[in-house]
């Protein structure tokens, strides 16, 4: 016999020999399978928690816009972009930054980090929002302190004794018109009774701080008035345009807030959308361009609009023989380096230009533009430097 035939005889007893003992003797199998088992269990260890291996991680103050003013975080509330929140350390030493679209002010926080934003123990942080020139916290917390102390196997190393908590804003509610009569006094009474008055500036502008609620506007002893229901937005009333007596029908309201525009995260406006005709507006979920505008102009779902490439925007009347009423909509420009943008509005009964408004738009918040245009066939939006607008929540009667 060969060395190599005996080598593969030997081998092959040995083989069967392990097989026979496996199935005559299955303690000897979990041996082999226990064996195994503490192989793989390296694999899928606990942390050491005793490991020191502290590395950056974010702590953060969330600001929100408080949609019903309840100073609570609700289903009704949305998280704001670009509000300023300052870190002053214990050195004295400050860091500023910004929420991004999701609401979260961030700030480093690492033991013994050299470049971290929080790093020392026992020692007091303050956190203090810096809210936009004539907004309301809500919350009643714009300064928050937290201490730090050490965790043994936290990513950081550390953790606060009291995280900040989260900081709602509103923005005053204000109500701004042009009167038509241009001097005199203009009335506010709401439907709890309460009584302002407002003198017509030598601009014919008139202004009040309304709390929310429904209110009655007039001005003098005109017998008409107008309703406006004040809320979470600033409010602009637009020029009145009264109904033609030769064309006006009973009309069905809807409100238009481009939720069910869905086929992708951006999509231009169809004719024929809502029953009007629409150009050059685009709906876009509102985190889409990461914009401020986009995020904090948001009313209602997860779209708004927006006017392509800035350009002018228009909306019709589906048939030559139709009009609609345009009775408002929620606006705000979509880029913080537009602060301050002009918003041109213009609408046309047939060839007849019947109104003519203009607004000051803002990133942080929308503003309600309350137009009451009746028995209108066009309606034109544009920016006065072509930066992009942002709409959400356009209310339209239709035939």
């Amino acid at each position: 016999m060969t060395f190599q035939r005996l080598f593969l005889t030997t081998m092959a007893f040995v083989v069967g020999s392990v097989v026979t003992a496996l199935i005559l003797k299955p303690e000897l199998r979990g041996w082999f399978i226990v064996e195994k088992a503490r192989a793989n269990a390296a694999l899928y260890a606990p942390r050491d928690w005793n490991r020191v291996t502290a590395s950056k991680l974010n702590i953060s103050v969330f600001a929100f816009s408080d949609r019903n003013r309840n100073g609570l975080y609700d289903t009704t509330d949305k998280p704001l972009n670009r509000i300023a929140v300052r870190l002053t350390r214990p050195d004295g030493s400050t860091r500023i930054e910004r929420s991004n679209i999701n609401g979260f002010a961030n700030f480093s926080m690492q033991r013994d980090g050299a470049d971290a934003d929080i790093s020392q123990l026992s020692e007091a942080y303050e956190f203090e929002l810096l809210p936009p020139p004539g907004w309301d916290i809500t919350t009643n917390n714009a300064v928050q302190s937290s201490s730090f102390r050490a965790v043994r196997g936290a990513i950081s190393g550390i953790g606060a004794d009291t995280p900040p908590k989260v900081v709602g804003l509103a923005p005053a509610p204000k109500l701004r018109g042009r009167a038509s009569v241009l001097s005199g006094i203009v009335k506010a009474e709401s439907d709890r009774g309460a009584k302002l008055n407002s003198s017509v500036d030598d601009s014919g502008h008139f202004a009040f701080t309304l709390a929310p609620g429904k209110w009655s506007i007039s001005q003098d002893e005109q017998e008409s008035s107008r309703q406006v229901d004040v809320g979470y937005a600033p409010i602009i009333l637009g020029t009145t345009v009264s109904a033609a007596s030769d064309r006006s029908i009973p009309k069905r309201a809807i409100t238009v807030g481009f939720d069910d525009i869905d086929r992708s995260p951006i999509e231009k406006i169809a004719s024929g959308y809502a029953g009007l005709a629409w150009d050059y507006l685009l709906a876009v979920d509102n985190q889409f361009y990461k914009g401020p505008g986009y995020v904090n102009g948001l009313m209602s779902g997860s779209k708004v609009a927006y006017n392509s490439s800035g350009h002018p925007v228009s909306i019709s009347a589906l048939r030559a023989d139709e009009s609609f009423d345009f009775v408002g909509g929620y606006f705000s420009v979509a880029w913080h380096n537009a602060e301050g943008e002009t918003l041109h509005i213009k609408a046309w009964r047939d060839t007849e230009l019947v109104a003519e408004d203009k607004l000051t738009l803002s990133h942080l918040t929308p503003v309600y533009f309350q137009a009451d245009y009746l028995d209108i066939t066009r309606l034109q939006l544009e920016t006065e430097h072509y930066w992009q607008f942002v709409v959400d929540d356009l209310r339209f009667a239709l035939p």
